[in-house]
């Protein structure tokens, strides 16, 4: 990327103090075969540790953000990193996540050779941080019309495989605080029926399981009735039937309910 120029891609990552794993994160941005981006690296409370480890990126290619208050969370931190994004397009990326050296390539191509398209998924494939042992493969609907039914059902997009148009993210209002543990699924329904989804069918991101994550102990029972309503609105500007959206919607609070997750 040349000196005051914008880059094409933005990597957007989210970061609480003492992220034990960003350093791996930024370097496989680093080894990205696309070498057009920044990273935007949003810390959700000062922490050199975090500072130094960003240092592994060239100064001219990371910037570093602060949240209004320590510890905002996810939600807010990426809301305070989007008007910071400088590229057209918007990669997200979790701070203990990896990309595959293609991730960005795939994505810009798709971009490219697809007007219309607001958001773009890809596969990924989970991995035991402490033991390295392959937990398999997250994958979703590549077309976008199958996505677009599926996410009406249940959330099957890794966040850290997301790339957007920003605008569409700007349009569907950002990430809220409301949807308490899921955040990306709230704004992936707000974005449906705005702009057009879709995945790539091949595994570009590493997700990382580890003791303590979030999503392992996350209890949705309050974002319930939020979602029920996004849905709803979803399904009305896709044109497809309220009723079945109403009925998928009782189908994921089963799934939740039998997950304990409630």
């Amino acid at each position: 990327m040349s000196a005051g120029r914008a880059p094409r891609v933005s990597v957007l990552i989210p970061c609480a103090p003492r992220q034990h794993f960003l350093e791996e994160t930024l370097l496989s941005i680093q080894k990205q075969t696309f070498q057009d981006w920044e990273v935007v690296l949003v810390l959700d409370g000062e922490c050199e540790e975090n500072r130094r480890m960003a240092a592994v990126l060239p100064a001219d290619q990371v910037r570093i953000v602060l949240t209004a208050r320590p510890r905002s969370g996810i939600a807010a931190a990426r809301n305070a990193g989007l008007p910071e994004c400088r590229g057209d397009l918007v990669a997200f990326c979790d701070g203990d996540d990896l990309c595959e050296p293609g991730r960005l390539a795939g994505q810009v191509a798709e971009f490219d050779r697809r007007p219309a398209l607001g958001m773009l998924a890809t596969w990924s494939r989970r991995f035991d941080s402490g033991t390295g042992a392959d937990l398999g493969p997250r994958r979703c609907p590549a077309e976008s019309e199958a996505l677009a039914r599926k996410l009406l059902l249940f959330n099957t997009v890794t966040v850290s495989t997301v790339m957007v148009r920003p605008e569409v993210v700007r349009e569907a209002g950002g990430f809220r605080d409301a949807a308490v543990q899921c955040e990306d699924y709230d704004l992936w329904l707000r974005i449906l029926g705005r702009a057009e989804v879709a995945a790539l069918p091949e595994e570009l991101v590493r997700y990382r399981v580890h003791e303590g994550q979030t999503s392992h102990r996350a209890k949705i029972m309050p974002s319930s009735g939020l979602l029920r309503r996004e849905k709803l609105a979803a399904a009305r500007r896709l044109g497809y039937s309220v009723p079945v959206a109403r009925m998928k919607h009782l189908a994921w609070v089963g799934v939740q309910l039998a997950n304990r997750r409630w």
